[in-house]
């Protein structure tokens, strides 16, 4: 076929926002699509090149194209929403009854993460894949933290350099793992890649409100009395997880995941009373901003996307 047809493929294909099986097949579609709808117009009387031009240029603008299909394809339905909703449940319920710190049961639950995790990888990264996946990475961040409020907390430099040092070796190796996996996520859909950080904004900002409350190191109880806003926000996220998956819209999405951060947001600020300032209050927000919005920057850095399957893809086709 004319290179018109590849042009309009390989357009769509940048602009697609989905798993690579599910755009191999959709592309597989438009092309016998533009195919079938060009043998009629040559039935009609016009040559092969015109039926082409033609066929593909009644598709419309490929970002139209691409925007319906995405729509189309990235609604999740109710059992695969409840499944991205249910490590938010999870370990809500943890907090909630109070059970975090309570290794069997934060064995089981550790383990069903990181078992889902490797189930979904394995099964092209549906939607609920990704908040798994944050909670599968959340550990390291929670050990990070704590590392660093010792090095914070530790009563001079003479004495913590080695803190300093544990704490800047382990964030350097932890950054670049996480990054090497959120930048592939990224490069699909930043979207998928502020959903799977929403842990993060949960487990910063309330390591940030216990510290603030003088916990951590300061007092013998981590996170004490904190745990039943904990649990709240967790089953709000929950909650928000199940709209965001079950709309089409990506600007409602957005708007979803903002909401999110002002809801966590606001259960801190109440949390912590009068022990919240301005500073810190402003703080949270560029925290959560960065958290939210953070992937939407790295996607417009990233580039094109990658070229795997599709030089094969066209090849099979034009040699049809």
């Amino acid at each position: 076929m004319l290179d018109e047809v590849r042009s309009l493929l390989g357009s769509v294909r940048l602009q697609l926002r989905l798993d690579p099986s599910a755009e191999q097949d959709i592309l597989s579609e438009i092309y016998a699509h533009i195919e079938d709808r060009a043998e009629e117009l040559q039935e009609a009387g016009l040559t092969k090149e015109e039926a082409v031009r033609i066929a593909s240029r009644e598709f419309g603008p490929s970002r139209k194209v691409a925007e319906e299909l995405n729509e189309v394809h990235s609604v999740s339905d109710w059992p695969q929403a409840a499944m991205a909703a249910l490590p938010h449940v999870l370990f809500g319920l943890l907090f909630a009854f109070k059970q975090w710190t309570n290794a069997f049961w934060l064995s089981i639950i550790l383990i069903s993460v990181f078992g889902a995790v490797t189930y979904g990888w394995r099964r092209n990264k549906p939607t609920w894949f990704f908040t798994w996946l944050g909670y599968a990475l959340t550990p390291f961040l929670v050990v990070g933290l704590l590392l660093l409020d010792r090095a914070l907390g530790a009563s001079g430099l003479s004495s913590a350099w080695w803190l300093w040092a544990c704490a800047v070796i382990y964030f350097s190796i932890v950054t670049a793992i996480c990054a090497i996996i959120l930048v592939h996520i990224w490069k699909r859909d930043w979207l998928l890649g502020s959903l799977s950080t929403l842990p993060f904004l949960a487990v910063i900002g309330w390591v940030l409100t216990d510290r603030w409350n003088g916990g951590l190191i300061h007092s013998g109880g981590f996170l004490h009395g904190l745990e039943p806003w904990i649990a709240l926000s967790l089953l709000a996220l929950a909650g928000i997880v199940i709209v965001f998956t079950r709309l089409k819209k990506r600007w409602l999405k957005v708007g979803v995941l903002l909401v999110a951060a002002l809801v966590i947001l606001t259960m801190m600020t109440a949390a912590s009373g009068r022990n919240v300032n301005i500073a810190n209050l402003a703080a949270l927000i560029i925290i959560a901003l960065a958290i939210i919005l953070g992937p939407a920057l790295v996607d417009r850095r990233l580039g094109p996307r990658h070229e795997d399957g599709w030089a094969d893809f066209w090849e099979k086709r034009s040699h049809h």
